[in-house]
């Protein structure tokens, strides 16, 4: 018989689940402000008699927090994080799924082999034994044989399977997680599945069954034997003709889906499957949206997709933007790769290539490979257009203009002004330069013809062709630039090139504390567009010696002793020039804190 515990047991009991409390507390909050916490650490703080339950805690804490930003939670990999802490490793994860500890694998590096029929509630897919094989006419669900991998992405993993009962092979798609997936992760998988199903067009995979086995959700659907377009992109590009009639193919497909009420949202080439003919058939709808409903499945503003093939309404978090001209956006990125061998974006990080999505325009497809027909290159870019109101309206239209395409008659796909516009996107460094330089050509000619009382025609003209000189170097640098040259060398002299010339023109005007002057904290400003920190101080250092420079030449009296100038005019030059230190960290510490979002982002990217 048990003594009756004391007032000072359970005061004792109290402190030490308050301590408990905290560290969680503590834990958790480092975790959502995106510290990444560890869980070493915390038991390292923590008291010899609080660390089991502590690590219980902790554990199934950092299970949810990980599940709930989409990331896979591997047990294998947790019992040999802890070695000697198995019994509350899975303690941990019997808590965050309601899963009997017996049922787990027992081997501490989880390289036992798990046959899924004889443990249901623990169906983490044979590829999670570590040789991402399975072992065939063994391995099973339900009335299904597991064959081999085929595939897998952030949330699925896709299987080849032989149904016994109907003597046909399929595709197994299951959630990479198994029975320890989220139930949000389970909604948006059976989500899936349901969408699909009720789509019935040669050009999208067919479902055949949703089945939910001991805790394994799971659904099949048709066997595609040629791959992903993904693997073929490399036997279109000698092809234009190829390419529209497959896009053609898939807007249909994709109409069809609309006309159902249903958008894709993830559309790219490997998303693609094509059957043993080549023809191809859309897939993975795990993102797709019903235009009737407001899905609960991602949180408000959520950025889900591919960075390289979302449109900008998704890259932003605008789901009220979503709609038919989204998958217009998605179908034109795959255009986009068929017809130049990679996407529309591309840099290497994900916030560089969403602050691209949302702010440049491709480089036009036959600057990158010139094969491209002038027209099929402008329905591309029309599909790619950052309005989704100048984008087609349908993929029907998109559809129509791949025909005339096809049969020789002219595109509908954009004007003149159009194509201004997206010059203009494309390459901001020298459209800002030459738009900023032509502005300020046009201001200084209108000053000298009707307010300056100046009859100094050789000073205007001498500013003039350094306005000129200055919109000429930015034009070459950015040919430069087109032409491969995008090392940070070529970015700092293009640097030094403005700051020359900004500097030449104050030292024509004789004047070193001209409002001019702004033009520094600018140039220092426009460097951080590059996200190249060093870049940004190179453009500091650079500003502030040419206006030291440019202060020593027009203001200080070489012949006056250096005693007599030293306290009066160097007291505001000396601020001027912290203040250009300042306005370079300022822009150092904004594009650090985006990248480490960027970083942040891409490893805790929800789905794939």
């Amino acid at each position: 018989m048990s003594r009756p515990k004391s007032v000072v047991d359970r005061a004792a009991e109290l402190a030490r689940a308050t301590r408990i409390h905290e560290s969680c507390e503590r834990f958790e909050a480092a975790w959502r402000s995106l510290e990444e916490p560890s869980i070493e650490q915390e038991l390292g703080r923590s008291r010899d008699e609080d660390v089991r339950d502590l690590l219980v805690e902790l554990l199934t804490l950092e299970i949810e927090l990980r599940r709930e930003v989409g990331q896979a939670v591997d047990l294998g990999a947790y019992l040999q994080r802890f070695p000697g802490r198995e019994s509350a490793v899975r303690e941990a994860f019997r808590l965050s799924q309601g899963v009997s500890p017996a049922l787990l694998p027992s081997d501490p590096l989880g390289m036992k082999t798990v046959n899924v029929a004889e443990t249901p509630a623990f169906a983490l897919p044979p590829s999670s034994r570590g040789d991402r094989s399975v072992r065939p006419g063994e391995d099973r669900i339900g009335d299904y044989i597991l064959l081999e991998e085929i595939a897998r992405g952030g949330m699925g993993i896709v299987y080849k399977a032989r149904h016994e009962s109907l003597k046909r092979t399929v595709a197994l798609k299951m959630i990479l997680a198994g029975a320890m997936a989220t139930p949000s992760e389970r909604a948006r998988f059976r989500r899936e599945a349901e969408l699909a199903a009720n789509l019935d067009h040669p050009h999208i995979v067919p479902i055949y069954e949703v089945r939910d086995q001991g805790g394994i959700l799971y659904f099949t659907m048709r066997l595609m034997g040629g791959g992903s377009l993904a693997q073929r992109v490399a036997d279109y590009r000698q092809d234009p003709a190829a390419v529209a009639r497959l896009l053609g193919l898939l807007a249909r497909a994709v109409q069809h889906a609309h006309e159902r009420g249903l958008f894709h949202c993830d559309l790219k080439p490997s998303n693609i499957l094509l059957d043993a003919e080549g023809q191809p058939q859309i897939s993975d709808f795990g993102l797709a949206r019903m235009s009737s409903q407001e899905s609960s499945l991602t949180a408000s503003g959520a950025v889900l997709g591919s960075p390289s093939y979302m449109a900008p309404e998704q890259a932003s978090g605008h789901r009220a933007s979503i709609g038919p001209a989204t998958d217009v956006y998605g179908l034109g990125a795959i255009l986009y790769e068929l017809l130049t061998g990679r996407p529309p974006f591309r840099t290497p990080t994900v916030m560089e290539t969403i602050v691209q999505v949302l702010e440049r325009d491709p480089v036009p497809p036959r600057e990158l490979s010139p094969a491209v027909p002038r027209q099929l290159e402008l329905i591309c870019l029309k599909c790619l257009e950052k309005l989704p109101e100048d984008r087609y309206s349908s993929a029907t239209e998109l559809a129509a203009d791949l025909d005339r395409f096809l049969d020789g008659e002219a595109s509908e796909a954009t004007g003149i002004l159009h194509r201004l516009r997206r010059w203009t996107r494309r390459e901001p460094e020298v459209v800002s330069r030459v738009g900023g330089l032509s502005v300020i050509f046009a201001l200084t000619e209108f000053n000298r013809q009707f307010l300056s009382s100046s009859s100094n025609v050789t000073l205007h003209w001498k500013i003039q062709a350094t306005l000129l000189a200055w919109a000429a170097s930015a034009v070459f640098f950015q040919l430069l630039a087109r032409r491969g040259w995008r090392s940070d060398r070529v970015r700092q002299l293009w640097a030094s090139a403005d700051i020359i010339c900004l500097t030449a023109c104050l030292l024509l005007l004789g004047k070193s504390d001209s409002t001019l002057l702004i033009g520094y904290p600018l140039m220092i400003a426009a460097s951080g567009l590059w996200f190249r920190p060093g870049l940004v101080w190179f453009t500091t250092i650079m500003s502030a010696v040419a206006y030291l420079v440019l202060f020593c030449a027009l203001t200080i009296d070489w012949s006056m002793p250096l005693v007599t100038w030293t306290r009066d005019d160097l007291q505001y030059p000396n601020i001027y020039v912290a203040a250009l230190g300042l306005t370079g960290y300022v822009v150092v510490r904004q594009i650090r804190r985006i990248m480490a979002l960027g970083r942040y982002y891409e490893h805790h990217q929800p789905g794939g």
